[in-house]
């Protein structure tokens, strides 16, 4: 079970660690000191009581520290290799991330470091849900893995639009890739991501002219990833995802395989079909990863510009991995409205920059039913009068696991 101890930086002691008896080390206990730097522009942000945490790569055991007055948090741990972050809000509602990979505390020396933190703005549209693990095909054996959706929801105050919203994943496929060569880590340890963030296999596109399908605030929708039809019939631990309201991944033209790539539903509108905007894998079916994707919303931040002149342009919109060989579609960072990086074990590597998702939320496993769910901010909802849901691109805090997906009756 994951250990989650809170040292305090006044009360930097053995008895503030985390139980050290289930913990691989001899007992010897390093300070690490680590520095926050804001952007230059938000440097009065520094102040006492920020919480930083750090994760031991090999226990996954953590531990918190809180920041002094001059912004320095202090940490006495065990040796080992740690990973650094926090997800900061401020009492003007600035939000900041900030993530330093292997930190090395060895059994010779003290360490300090500092944390650059990234300025972060609230998105409009957000992922509620994300259901794409399948479930088991009680009452026979075995999992069911054609089932797969996400609920996208307006966490804003104004009506927002689906027409023109894209999808796709992030490059490696699974986080458990070793062959992520679109990250570097610098001295410090920091992650270097490239200016893009690849998407992998195909970038899918909702349709609509520009105000075809509105979303008031706190409204919902449903989009099947895989499997527009009920599967409840069948497989009661299922969900019914054949439903008139319902948007749809689906190409023929693009994905053959019948079986996996499933024609949709009798209910399924043909307007709600989502749109293969570039097709860049060789899968004959698509699926999203299902024990860790890195799943994104993303459209142009300028409503003006020529999105199918940009895909159509090779030379502008794709990359291959350095060492590799796969093409992927190259989406700037500021153009991503939201996303969720997804883990199983803490070897697994970061795909999606601080700036995006902060932290990754740990999935259990395929086959079982469960699925990935936001937190309810029940303040926020309480004060707009519609479900606001926590926003703080770190989906270790924003997400939990429920065991029962929110679409199963």
């Amino acid at each position: 079970m994951k250990k989650i101890t809170i040292l305090l930086f006044a009360l930097l002691s053995l008895a503030g660690c985390s139980s050290l008896e289930d913990a691989p080390y001899d007992g010897i206990l390093r300070e690490l000191t680590v520095r926050l730097n804001y952007p230059e522009e938000y440097a009065g942000c520094l102040r006492e009581g920020v919480r930083i945490m750090a994760r031991d790569m090999t226990s996954r055991n953590e531990y918190v520290a809180a920041t002094d007055r001059g912004g320095v948090a202090r940490f006495r741990m065990p040796k080992g290799l740690y990973r650094i972050s926090l997800s900061d809000r401020t009492a003007t509602g600035d939000r900041f991330n900030g993530v330093i990979e292997q930190v090395q505390l060895t059994g010779g020396e003290d360490l300090s470091v500092t944390i650059p933190l990234i300025h972060l703005f609230p998105s409009t549209l957000v992922i509620r849900e994300a259901y794409f693990g399948g479930c088991p095909k009680t009452p026979l054996e075995g999992r069911l893995i054609n089932d797969q959706y996400l609920i996208i929801h307006n966490n804003d105050n104004k009506v927002q639009y689906l027409d023109g919203l894209c999808f796709g994943c992030a490059d490696p496929y699974t986080s458990a890739s070793d062959l992520n060569t679109w990250v570097e880590k610098d001295a410090d340890g920091n992650l270097k991501f490239q200016e893009f963030v690849p998407i992998v296999e195909a970038v899918w596109r909702f349709p609509g002219s520009g105000q075809e399908f509105p979303l008031a605030p706190g409204e919902d929708a449903v989009l099947v990833i895989k499997g527009a039809i009920d599967y409840t019939k069948e497989f009661p631990l299922s969900v019914n995802l054949d439903k008139s309201e319902y948007f749809v991944c689906h190409s023929r033209l693009h994905y053959s395989n019948e079986k996996q790539h499933i024609t949709p539903g009798k209910n399924i509108q043909d307007a709600h079909i989502l749109k293969v905007l570039k097709k860049t894998g060789k899968a004959n079916a698509y699926t999203v990863a299902i024990q860790s994707p890195a799943i994104l919303i993303f459209r142009p931040d300028d409503p003006l510009f020529d999105l199918d002149a940009y895909i159509a342009d090779d030379s502008r919109s794709l990359a291959i991995a350095p060492g590799g060989s796969s093409q992927c579609v190259k989406i700037p960072w500021e153009w991503v409205l939201d996303g969720m990086e997804v883990f199983y074990s803490i070897k697994n590597n970061k795909r999606l920059s601080p700036e995006v998702d902060a932290n990754p939320i740990f999935f259990t496993g395929p086959g079982l039913g469960y699925s990935l769910h936001r937190h309810l901010d029940e303040v926020a909802s309480e004060v707009a009068g519609y479900e606001v849901y926590c926003d703080t691109n770190n989906s270790a805090d924003d997400f939990y696991e429920r065991k029962t997906a929110s679409l199963h009756q």
